[in-house]
């Protein structure tokens, strides 16, 4: 009991200590990143009219409106958060507190699934340690911070829970139920967003290879792995989609397009069962072999056939227009391959102690080849294999990453500490373990924070710049000055500031950072980075646009400064057409910020 109750007050430390030094707003009514003030503002419209299959934020795209690609589950994740603090507020400040604790939650949740995960890996009395470097991992601890209501810390912990279960499925190929859970567990990840398709990938590459060589329960155990998740997906169907629309394709949310290629895995599952069942003699890995590349081939074209879009990713369909604005500069969008210092210091920070301990796991990984605890070592080099590119690739799938490295670091450390029993001194061996300790989970944070650029504009824990106006305070302004505060108002701003003025005023906004507002995007785009001032007039006429507001942030001045005589340009140097009228702002915001109205 007493290492469980050093873990909850060591993950405390760790939160409270992020809200103190890293300035998080949770005491000013404020949230983490432009996306929780969108997560809030949607589950608070949910709470309000139970529309359950309308995802529109009307206010947003004004006029026009704009859905999110978001599901379901995590919105009411936040409800059942929020019910506790419900009995002594209104619902919907309950729905902000919620916002405010449920990743750190989620965090907690996962670092004691870990524990239990890992149980096949190492022995029971060593998981304090590495579960604790679960807390330090930068990317999976960015999603989990206090206000940050983002649905990749719930995503975090179904991966551990679906990477429990396969662990358990590899050490026992007779026993099909931890493959049942280890498939609901994907099927809800894709539910939850379709990257979870890699996750997905990685157990059945795990699940798979035994039976390419020789493991002919695997067949079986993969059978019920997909059924699992066919039948969780084809809930998912039902949950999100009216009837009228159950069968149409999305590739960024769960839709028939995933379905499809969880029932073809299914299908193939059910063939190789068979075929260990009832071929005329005994199958051998040439076989198998054969078969797994006619059902790969025979799974692509059918998916090729039917949606053709799938192979280009989750993007598919994304208007060509916001990609070199907007969409390639996003933090999450970036990769991390060490180009410069700064960079190269990224890389380190996210990934140096996973590639510390690589080396050492690849050796132990090799010397249990003929044991049966291989294929569960294995899983995590397959999760190596298939995750950590795409991490370099791109960096929202970093989280997924360090996961898989925090169990490499649980293996070489249990072998470590077993190797220093071999040292008779206790001080020495104390100073061996706590200099390994301290350079392992300490060592690249340290040295990748040194190298990264400090001079870079400040950002908050989820990539937000800090070196912008208040949007607290201008919304404060603009919902209770006469002017405003009687109608509402459509305000062309920055799209990273749309979710939150949202949120907390009852005006719209033109442009949100989100891939299917591309209209919105790329209208807010080219009104302020265009010269013509009446030809961008006349797109603001369409728009409806009432107001036009100015951060100044970096990030916003950099988004529009394709052209050095700009609208944007013009109006940051007080320079406003005829058209459009400075306001005055209250003395605590006229260094921070501009607005305008417009004259239509």
């Amino acid at each position: 009991m007493l290492p469980y109750l050093a873990l909850v007050i060591t993950w405390a430390l760790v939160h409270t200590s992020l809200i103190v030094f890293r300035d998080l707003p949770v005491f000013e009514s404020g949230l983490v990143g432009p996306d929780s003030y969108m997560r809030l503002l949607r589950v608070t419209e949910l709470y309000q009219s139970w529309d359950w299959f309308d995802g529109t934020i009307d206010r947003a795209n004004a006029p026009y409106g704009d859905t999110l690609h978001w599901t379901r589950p995590f919105d009411i994740l936040i409800m059942l958060v929020a019910l506790p603090a419900s009995f002594g507020m209104t619902f919907e400040k309950a729905i902000y507190v919620s916002g405010i604790l449920v990743s750190p939650l989620l965090q907690l949740m996962t670092a004691l699934a870990l524990a239990w995960a890992m149980r096949p890996l190492i022995r029971p009395e060593v998981w304090f340690l590495p579960v604790v470097a679960l807390f330090l991992q930068p990317a999976a601890l960015a999603y989990s911070i206090a206000g940050r209501a983002d649905h990749h810390s719930l995503l975090m912990l179904v991966f551990v829970i679906t990477a429990g279960f396969t662990l358990q499925a590899l050490r026992n190929p007779l026993d099909a139920r931890p493959a049942v859970y280890a498939g609901a567990g994907a099927g809800f990840g894709i539910w939850l967003s379709v990257e979870f398709l890699l996750p997905m990938a990685v157990c059945l590459a795990a699940l798979g290879t035994p039976w390419l060589f020789g493991q002919r329960e695997k067949a079986a155990q993969n059978k019920w792995f997909a059924l699992s998740a066919s039948l969780v997906l084809l809930a998912a169907l039902f949950a999100e989609r009216p009837l009228e629309d159950l069968l149409e394709p999305s590739y960024d949310r769960v839709s028939s397009v995933q379905f499809l290629i969880v029932v073809c895995i299914l299908l193939f599952w059910r063939a190789a069962e068979f075929y260990e069942n009832h071929a005329a003699r005994q199958t051998h890995i040439l076989g198998r072999l054969l078969l797994g590349v006619f059902g790969v081939a025979s799974a692509g074209l059918l998916v090729n056939a039917v949606y053709p879009l799938f192979f280009t990713g989750p993007m598919a369909g994304v208007d060509p227009r916001i990609l070199p604005i907007w969409l390639d500069r996003v933090l999450e969008m970036r990769p991390l391959i060490p180009q410069d210092r700064d960079s190269l210091g990224a890389f380190i920070f996210y990934f140096g102690s996973g590639l510390m301990v690589l080396p050492f796991f690849l050796k132990f990984m090799l010397e249990e080849r003929r044991s049966d605890r291989f294929w569960v070592l294995a899983f995590i080099g397959f999760a190596c294999l298939i995750l950590w590119p795409m991490a370099i690739k791109h960096m929202r799938f970093s989280s997924y990453a360090e996961v898989v490295f925090v169990m490499a670091i649980a293996v070489v450390f249990d072998r470590f500490l077993q190797w220093t029993h071999s040292i008779h001194s206790d001080l020495s061996r104390g100073l061996v373990r706590g200099c390994v300790i301290t350079v392992l989970l300490l060592g690249p944070i340290t040295v990748g924070t040194m190298l990264k650029n400090q001079e870079a504009d400040a950002k908050d824990a989820s990539g937000q710049s800090l070196e912008a106006c208040n949007v607290r305070q201008v919304s404060d302004f603009l919902e209770t000055d006469g002017r405003w505060a009687g109608s509402q108002q459509t305000i062309l701003t920055f799209l990273d500031i749309g979710p939150e003025l949202l949120y907390r005023t009852g005006h719209a906004v033109i442009a949100t950072p989100y891939h299917r507002n591309s209209d919105g995007i790329y209208d807010s785009y080219r009104i302020l980075t265009s010269s013509d001032t009446e030809n961008a007039r006349r797109v603001m006429a369409e728009r409806r646009i009432d107001l036009v507001l100015l951060c100044q942030s970096r990030a916003e001045k950099i988004f529009f400064s394709s052209a050095s005589d700009s609208l944007y340009k013009r109006l940051s140097e007080g320079e406003a057409p005829q058209w459009a009228e400075e306001v005055v702002l209250p003395p605590s915001l006229q260094r921070q910020a501009r607005l305008f109205a417009i004259n239509r």
